[in-house]
């Protein structure tokens, strides 16, 4: 009897909750309404933010970069420069590394491009001024990385989407140093050893020799293009041949001419990086490109694509650059010409630059060939 009431109560129970639950429930209030609706977004909102933020953000980032030349070529120890900096700055919180592949020929260029993004392991392939048929046939098969093609060399209307045309902007930072050879030459004859008549090489030239004839308009301009990225030995001939024709300041936009400067006791402007400790006693100052702004700027760009969907937007009208005023360019410091430059020359420096950054002075990109005098 025990076992069967106790049934029964079970049976009873049951019975009353399930007619409870199929009875009609009285209507909700419109506060009740709104209060639940907002409750229900805000679940929501939270719930999207928990899944964006729960650790669904990458806390790593690698890049690979490829180069035609070694790290030593001032152009591409200016951008491991810049690549260290944004290291250091853990952009995203981001820890970044980065490889280094030098002396990849053109032809090359597509193989090795495919090989890293097969891997999966890199966020961004980033290469020199060369490798344009590399990032067009590589990059539409991997649309969540970010392709780079760094300086001329590129068609930008081929550009676009994960494809990204940069460069540097430098004829502001070359025109300061203009200013100074064209103060200081005894000769009134001053020189540039460069690679290839290409626009981003000519247009730091240009800056250069309207700096110095804008503050000495008798200055007469000896040039010479040694048709190579890299070639010391020839880059340093074509410095002796102008220092014979009486230069006695050279801007050196390729590696080499420091050895002849030296040797001739007359003076020298580095590009890119600072080189004075290469040749102290002759490199017044150099021509710094800071790639810090760009590469800064394609990691926001696959951070957001890679977080929160944002598709990427590469222009194909322009590169991405960034002026003096935006922290793309300067010069170096004076080091141990700082004594020698007479202090209205590098006052004038200080106003020229000033001028520039504001605005109240603009150094136009010219990227005609230099002729020469």
């Amino acid at each position: 009897m025990n076992k069967r009431f106790k049934l029964l109560v079970y049976v009873f129970i049951v019975m009353a909750l399930v007619l409870g639950a199929c009875s009609p429930a009285a209507a909700p209030t419109d506060a009740a309404k709104t209060e639940a609706a907002a409750t229900e977004a805000a679940a929501t909102e939270a719930a999207a933010t928990e899944a964006a933020t729960s650790g669904t953000e990458p806390t790593t980032l690698k890049i690979a970069i490829l180069a035609t030349t070694t790290a030593e070529e001032p152009w591409n120890t200016a951008l491991l420069q810049a690549m260290d900096r944004v290291i250091a700055a853990k952009p995203h919180g981001l820890t970044i590394s980065y490889t280094f592949q030098e002396n990849i020929d053109t032809p090359d260029g597509e193989r090795v491009f495919g090989e890293l993004a097969a891997t999966g392991e890199y966020g961004i392939i980033w290469g020199d001024s060369v490798y344009p048929d590399a990032i067009a046939a590589v990059a539409p098969q991997y649309p969540d990385m970010a392709f780079v093609g760094a300086g001329s060399g590129y068609d930008v209307t081929q550009m676009g989407e994960n494809r990204y045309l940069v460069d540097v902007r430098i004829q502001e930072a070359a025109y300061l140093n203009g200013i100074i050879a064209g103060k200081m030459t005894k000769s009134n004859v001053i020189g540039a050893v460069a690679s290839y008549p290409y626009t981003n090489v000519n247009a730091p030239l240009n800056g250069f020799i309207a700096g110095a004839k804008s503050v000495n308009p008798d200055v007469k301009v000896k040039m010479n293009y040694i048709n190579s990225w890299y070639d010391p030995a020839k880059a340093k001939e074509a410095a002796l041949s102008e220092i014979a024709s009486g230069a006695d300041y050279i801007y050196a936009e390729r590696f080499g001419p420091f050895e002849a400067t030296s040797e001739k006791s007359v003076f020298a402007f580095g590009q890119y990086v600072d080189q004075n400790a290469l040749a102290p006693e002759t490199v017044v100052s150099s021509t710094l490109a800071l790639w810090d702004p760009c590469i800064n700027a394609i990691i926001d760009a696959w951070w957001n694509h890679t977080v929160n969907g944002t598709p990427y937007s590469a222009s194909n009208e322009s590169a991405l650059y960034f002026l003096m005023k935006d922290g793309g360019s300067d010069i170096a410091p004076f080091h141990n010409f700082d004594s020698i430059i007479p202090q209205d020359v590098k006052d004038l420096v200080a106003a020229t630059k000033a001028d520039i950054i504001s605005g109240k002075l603009v150094v136009e990109e010219n990227g005609n060939e230099v002729k020469g005098d």
